[in-house]
């Protein structure tokens, strides 16, 4: 009888690993362009002030920021997977369910990112009342509200499950698994307030967070 040599297992953990490492990281770099040429003023129903902003805004970087939430959608849900996979030796329980409100977290994206390109082409057609009212009552009505919620709650508590998982299993250092953590509570902040620069804070801190994270990931390959 003869066996597949060793390197035959290795060649799919190294690329996994690598997949998680990468996507580690891309998902606040991308993001940082994404919301800096992102020209919504978010809020619900504000159908007007959306449509506007996308009028007066460059249609060059508009395209280019959805163009990023569209990569986003794919990258998003890995980068989840490789927090998740770090903690998951030594903290199983809060890393899979971390990685759960994660998945279902990050899965509503691309409507988020199909919302903005729906704002683009209404803003490219004049927007006016009737495109005001039919983007209040799409961003509002059961399908499109139900995965705003989905996507506000469960991601932002998959970032602090993953932050706790990350921490005791010291898988990270402590300050990495703070800056994680911090990200949600933050970003709860930033809305409502309309604290722009808060944003800014949050990819700091979830770059920061993911850096050791993804350098780990990327160290245990092999192992």
């Amino acid at each position: 009888m003869t066996t597949r040599p060793r390197n035959d297992a290795a060649v799919p953990r190294v690329l996994r690993h690598a997949v998680y490492a990468a996507t580690m990281l891309l998902a606040p770099v991308l993001l940082l362009p994404g919301t800096l040429f992102n020209p919504a003023v978010g809020g619900i129903g504000a159908g007007a002030a959306n449509i506007a902003a996308n009028a007066t805004a460059d249609p060059t970087t508009n395209q280019l920021h959805i163009a990023i939430y569209v990569v986003e959608t794919f990258v998003l849900p890995f980068s989840v997977l490789g927090l998740a996979s770090l903690a998951l030796p030594r903290s199983p329980w809060l890393a899979t369910v971390g990685a759960a409100f994660g998945l279902v977290g990050w899965l509503p994206w691309s409507a988020l990112a199909a919302q903005d390109d729906l704002t683009f082409q209404m803003a490219r057609l004049g927007g006016g009342p009737g495109f005001v009212e039919l983007w209040n009552r799409f961003t509002t009505d059961p399908a499109m509200g139900s995965l705003t919620l989905i996507y506000v709650v469960c991601h932002l508590v998959a970032y602090i499950v993953l932050g706790i998982a990350l921490g005791r299993a010291g898988a990270i250092p402590a300050w990495a698994a703070w800056s994680l953590a911090l990200t949600s509570p933050i970003t709860v902040l930033a809305f409502p307030t309309h604290i722009h620069a808060l944003l800014y804070v949050v990819i700091g801190l979830w770059f920061a967070g993911s850096l050791p994270a993804a350098r780990a990931v990327w160290r245990n390959r092999l192992e």
